[in-house]
């Protein structure tokens, strides 16, 4: 994967708030554009995003199995997928996943290096059942 050390990623914060000052839309930078990013593809349904059909997280289907071992592992595989395709920004280094019965969840933390820097970042994401 291609390194650009020092390079700032700058999106939109998705709350469409804006500047205090000059009033423009707030913007989020470095990892914290790259986390989000990976937090709405993972979120992201088949069908979902507009003049983008095919891009999905494919978790939504996977939520709804039983518990256990396999599905745990599905979900990570899952993940690793979706961000290698869709998110060039982030080399994934590890994924965990924790069921959590009682609530119908998944804890979910993923672990990544982004690739305009050299620091991990840590995201966690709670996925429940709809």
């Amino acid at each position: 994967m291609a390194t650009t050390y020092g390079k700032d990623y700058i999106d939109f914060d998705l709350d469409f708030g804006k500047h205090p000052a000059h009033g423009d839309l707030l913007t989020v930078k470095k990892t914290t554009a790259i986390s989000r990013s990976i937090n709405n593809l993972i979120r992201t349904q088949a069908g979902e995003r507009l003049f983008q059909p095919g891009i999905e997280g494919g978790l939504n289907a996977l939520l709804f199995e039983p518990y256990g071992a396999l599905t745990d592992s599905r979900i990570k595989k899952t993940i690793k997928q979706v961000i290698g395709k869709y998110e060039p920004r982030a080399a994934v280094k590890l994924v965990t996943v924790e069921s959590d019965e009682p609530n119908n969840a998944y804890s979910i933390q993923i672990i990544y290096v982004p690739d305009n820097d050299v620091q991990e970042t840590t995201i966690e994401v709670y996925l429940e059942r709809a």
